[in-house]
């Protein structure tokens, strides 16, 4: 799921990928009901990451932490800052889900103004803007018009080095001033959706801590909620980003697309079943909450899925072909065919 501002592609053709990829028959069922969507599940997700991040803020900017010190406070709004931005990562996530009409397939005006209020707010994601640029991603997927292959091909993101902890953090900090300077940009060509996240921390962050103990507490929760915004959040957001797809020496899309599956993915970078990458482009329109056990189904029942899956399950490493028997986990049985 991309949502930085696109650059100028240079290597990417003009003819679409081809999927790379046949429908099991005997799935058919079982992928019309993965297709289903729970309105009222993904609201009460949308809420719960909505309401987090300003107990997060709050709660690290406390007079108790404050007074503990400058080395308590810090630790606290560093902690604090990461799980609010997986948070907001997590509504950029649903803010995605929007785009497919996969909030709700039968009332999409309210599944889109809901997004919005809820998760488009925070993030300063406009619904229908983002829908226009991620389906062309889905459409001309590795085209010169796919917005993520122009990313990738302008800050190289298949050559980032993942060889080790060191060697990656440095090419995410060579590549990152270019990466944000094209956020802040598409920001700036939209102020509207660029205050809304401002208005939204003045409102249910800054407000609260006023009222609770003055402009101290909302002062330095204000800054601690712009750290987590323009900081920790583009940094969860560009190694998400950064995973997803390798165009280079492939030309279906199942095969540039990758999944990342391993535990701290699936959390922290990845959350609302965005790592399975894969699952999402072969079928847009399964919506977050069905995503790992279509994937569990396809591994137990589908040679072709199950040979030929491109996935990682750890950020520091190159993507793996053919599912490993060994990467199952005891919390991730494989499913038998029951339906969602």
């Amino acid at each position: 799921m991309t949502f930085s501002q696109p650059g100028v592609g240079t290597c990417a053709t003009e003819v679409a990928y081809k999927r790379g990829y046949g429908n099991p028959p005997e799935l058919r069922e079982v992928i019309a009901r993965a297709h289903i969507t729970r309105l009222w599940w993904t609201i009460a997700i949308a809420v719960f990451d909505h309401l987090t991040v300003p107990v997060l803020i709050l709660a690290a900017t406390s007079t108790v932490v404050r007074n503990a010190g400058w080395l308590a406070l810090s630790a606290a709004v560093v902690v604090a800052a990461l799980a609010a931005a997986r948070q907001l990562r997590a509504l950029e996530c649903l803010v995605h889900e929007a785009s497919h009409f996969n909030w709700s397939r039968r009332y999409r005006k309210l599944g889109d103004v809901l997004a919005t209020l809820l998760a488009g707010v925070p993030t300063g994601a406009r619904i229908a803007d983002y829908r226009a640029s991620h389906l062309v991603h889905h459409g001309r997927f590795g085209t010169l018009s796919d917005p993520d292959r122009q990313r990738y091909e302008e800050l190289g993101l298949e050559d980032l080095n993942r060889s080790g902890t060191a060697a990656f953090v440095l090419g995410l900090l060579q590549k990152f001033g270019t990466y944000q300077g094209g956020w802040l940009a598409t920001l700036g060509s939209a102020p509207v959706a660029a205050a809304l996240p401002l208005s939204w921390c003045a409102l249910v962050i800054v407000l609260p801590g006023w009222l609770m103990e003055g402009w101290v507490w909302a002062g330095v929760a204000g800054l601690a909620w712009l750290v987590t915004h323009l900081v920790a959040l583009p940094i969860l957001r560009f190694v998400g980003e950064s995973s997803e797809h390798v165009y280079r020496e492939v030309d279906t899309v199942f095969a540039a697309t990758v999944s990342n599956l391993g535990l701290l993915q699936r959390t922290l970078i990845h959350p609302h079943g965005d790592g399975y990458h894969t699952i999402h482009h072969l079928w847009p329109g399964v919506p977050h909450h069905q995503l790992a056990r279509l994937h569990r189904i396809l591994l137990a029942q589908n040679a072709e899925y199950r040979s030929n899956l491109r996935y990682r399950t750890r950020v520091l490493e190159r993507p793996r072909t053919g599912w490993a028997k060994s990467e199952a986990r005891s919390d991730a049985r494989i499913e038998t065919g029951r339906a969602a």
